[in-house]
């Protein structure tokens, strides 16, 4: 593993339990990717992730942190190992230059800086973070937290920014602006120009546009897109066979998403390494919201996070949760239950008795069943 954050440690854990021999390369001082530097530790405290790291010396992942990999480093690890999987995410900041601006800080330096402790130059200072995504977001949210006066997140167009990240930045003060094209930034006024002609007080400008992988330490054999990403399929397969890659260095996602992918790139490599054929699933279908039946479950109350309430609150989309309602609501016994012998079992409808009624599907609480008009 080239890379120890979520999708290199999803990929590591998961190739150890199936019994194979993992050295795991992180150029960092500590393993953890994004969420050791750049989460904010309000959304991932420090001792969850710490507790979760921990985990890995207990399967024998072989954990080589301070060891950057350069072009002689890959050769080297290329030869002693049967599969590689480049996990180095996305570690260069976009930048933009400002007219008038002699210092943009990124994004990436200053969520870095803060988890590690040295406290931001912002207190007191108003702030214009360009880009408003999640990261511009979490970025306002700690320059408020390190003592800003004023923090504004600009950007081209309606901001990507969802979930908890935009609301949480907005309560602390967070000013929203778009679209915004700039024009300059005036130093002794400290003011940033726009091309509406109006403008915004600025007295530190951050970039939050994102990030793209340095891949220059890797073979001629592993080829990349024109943006600069590693080019790979669902499972991180590679133009070599012998590399895969996943995460942020293929392409920018969540944390969910990563750890996914690496999950899906261990199976391909145990089924190379053990000679068997990489059998990719179908994928599931969506099931659209208006499927489920929101009214057979509890609605959310605001209350303390906590694990178990927060896993009540699946409504198992498209997976059945063998309620039994459709076979007690059959007038006719069409439906029934098949016992698989393997500790699954399935629902079957029989077709000389299914009268097309459709009641199976109103009462379905997960969406699964669906009435289609016969041939």
């Amino acid at each position: 593993m080239i890379g120890a954050g979520a999708a290199g440690l999803s990929a590591a854990w998961q190739l150890a339990l199936k019994g194979h021999e993992v050295d795991l390369y992180e150029a960092e001082e500590k393993i953890g990717g994004k969420l050791e530097y750049f989460i904010p530790r309000e959304r991932l405290p420090q001792t969850v992730l710490k507790g979760e790291l921990e985990r890995f010396g207990s399967v024998g992942i072989h954990v080589h942190t301070r060891h950057p990999v350069d072009k002689e480093k890959f050769q080297e690890i290329y030869k002693g190992h049967d599969a590689l999987v480049v996990a180095c995410g996305a570690q260069k900041p976009k930048t933009m230059a400002v007219k008038g601006a002699d210092r943009v800080v990124s994004a990436y330096d200053f969520l870095k800086d803060a988890n590690l402790g040295k406290i931001p130059p912002v207190k007191d200072k108003n702030v214009v973070i360009i880009g408003a995504g999640n990261v511009g977001m979490d970025v306002a949210a700690e320059a408020f937290r390190f003592g800003a006066k004023e923090v504004v997140a600009i950007d081209i167009q309606k901001p990507a920014a969802f979930g908890k990240e935009p609301d949480i930045a907005r309560s602390l003060g967070t000013k929203l602006l778009w679209p915004k094209f700039i024009d300059h930034y005036a130093k002794k006024e400290r003011k940033l120009y726009f091309t509406d002609n109006t403008s915004c007080d600025a007295d530190l400008l951050i970039v939050a546009i994102g990030d793209v992988p340095v891949t220059d330490f890797l073979l001629p054999s592993v080829h990349t897109n024109k943006d600069g990403w590693i080019a790979a399929d669902e499972a991180g397969h590679t133009s070599d066979p012998k590399v895969f890659a996943v995460g942020d260095a293929v392409n920018l996602g969540l944390v969910t998403h990563a750890i996914g992918h690496g999950r899906k790139a261990a199976e391909a490599i145990h089924t190379l390494l053990t000679g068997r054929s990489y059998y990719r699933p179908a994928p599931r279908p969506i099931i659209p919201y208006e499927r489920i039946k929101t009214g057979y479950y509890e609605a959310c109350r605001p209350e303390p996070f906590a694990p178990e309430a927060e896993a009540n609150r699946c409504l198992s989309c498209a997976v059945c949760r063998d309620c039994h309602m459709c076979e007690a609501t059959c007038f006719y016994g069409a439906i029934s239950r098949r016992d698989l012998g393997d500790g699954s079992y399935e629902y079957v409808v029989d077709d000389t008795l299914c009268i097309g009624c459709g009641f199976c599907a109103g009462v379905c609480p997960c969406g699964i069943w669906e009435m289609v008009e016969n041939d």
